[in-house]
């Protein structure tokens, strides 16, 4: 699904009603006049702030603050209208409503905006009447004919078997989308009793995930936001610690209901999978857009990667599927020419063995990547990848095979 598809989200949250904040308005306009307007009929219908630019202007400054509720974009002089909004939906979080100003009276482009998310298109110049009843609407949620709101990118991190790093390859996948994609990331454990994803960031999980998933239908907004810790402004975690003894059963219907709530609130939900041995973890592969498979180059690894990865591609939903091999360079590996045998091509990716930056991390509960270089630009590579940006150099795997 395109990042673009993430622009439009739901009407205002219940967590905003329960603040009693109205919608913020953020207006990028390139003339003098559109701004006048705006100074002069906004301030009267919601909270604004006016700046002078186009579009290119609030990708910029939106990758380094919050996103507003709603967001007005001059696409004047815009070559590219389309891929613009792909660049502001990249910053863009979810929720918000956009609503587009151009020179352009091109219905075509109307139908496209309209199809991609955005809530409406004015043609300049504006009149007071028609910027008025389009931010009325924008800001209640209750434009009639308005497509209705997408979800974020789902990444299902699978591993092959125990022990191959499919935890520290989700928890820095979903550091990276926060801090390098600059997107709104939630990064889900799907092990309630012992997974290590809060653990890993030195977090200590909320008591509301088992709820969740046991009681879906009682969940709002208001609930999920409570229920997640903040590892970052833009990176939040969800996961639990439940008691070892207990039975907990999590059905594909809840865990799903769960993950497209956040799906509606952020650009990127990052989920471990561990093993994909529940009904839940299968469900989620399925629905994912991209099922990241992660494996190591163990005898008894690269089998099970082969395996799992023939499975995932019989079950695919029609999500893509990344074949990441991690800790290579790691002692007891198979030479290259097997690995090549067996694979029969180069994995996507290669997330190089670095035990000890690992385990320095690990201890402060932050990620490696910050502090170790080969390991940065490897995930460099798979997160520009799975964010859908263009691809950096040839991966660490295919310069070894070369070699």
């Amino acid at each position: 699904m395109s990042l673009l598809a993430t622009l439009l989200g739901d009407a205002p949250s219940s967590a905003d009603a329960a603040r009693g904040a109205g919608p913020r308005l953020l207006a990028y306009v390139a003339d003098a006049a559109s701004a006048a307007l705006l100074n002069s009929a906004a301030p009267s219908l919601l909270p604004c702030e006016v700046r002078t630019g186009d579009i290119r202007s609030a990708v910029r400054d939106l990758a380094r603050q919050r996103s507003p509720d709603l967001l007005l974009v001059d696409l004047s002089g815009v070559a590219d209208p389309l891929a613009a909004m792909e660049a502001l939906a990249g910053v863009c979080d979810p929720s918000v409503r956009v609503i587009a100003v151009g020179d352009s009276n091109d219905i075509g482009l109307y139908r496209d905006l309209r199809r991609i998310g955005v809530t409406d298109y004015l043609f300049k110049p504006l009149s007071r009447d028609l910027l008025e009843g389009a931010l009325r609407a924008a800001g209640a949620g209750a434009a009639a004919d308005e497509a209705p709101g997408r979800l974020g990118k789902l990444v299902a991190v699978v591993g092959a078997r125990g022990g191959v790093g499919t935890t520290t390859v989700a928890v820095h996948l979903g550091c990276w989308l926060a801090d390098g994609a600059r997107g709104r990331t939630a990064l889900v454990d799907l092990d309630l009793q012992n997974g290590t994803v809060a653990l890993a960031l030195n977090l200590r999980p909320e008591p509301a995930l088992r709820e969740a998933v046991e009681a879906p239908d009682r969940v709002d907004d208001v609930f999920m936001e409570r229920a997640m810790v903040a590892a970052s402004d833009r990176l939040s975690v969800l996961a639990a610690e439940e008691p070892v003894e207990d039975v907990i059963d999590i059905t594909p219907t809840a865990a799903l209901s769960v993950l497209n709530r956040l799906q509606a609130r952020h650009n990127y939900v990052v989920v471990d999978a561990g093993r994909a041995q529940g009904g839940a973890a299968r469900a989620t592969l399925e629905a994912a857009s991209i099922v990241v498979l992660v494996g190591d180059a163990s005898v008894a690894g690269l089998r099970d990667l082969v395996r799992l990865r023939a499975a995932i591609v019989r079950r695919s939903g029609g999500g893509r599927l990344v074949t990441v091999l991690n800790r290579r360079g790691a002692p007891g590996e198979l030479p290259a020419a097997d690995l090549m045998r067996t694979l029969g091509e180069p994995p996507e990716h290669a997330l190089p063995y670095r035990p000890v930056p690992l385990a320095v991390a690990a201890g402060v509960g932050e990620p490696a990547f910050r502090h170790c270089r080969r390991f940065r630009e490897a995930m460099e590579r798979l997160g520009a990848d799975v964010a859908g940006q263009p691809a950096a150099q040839d991966g660490l795997f295919r310069r070894w095979v070369r070699r």
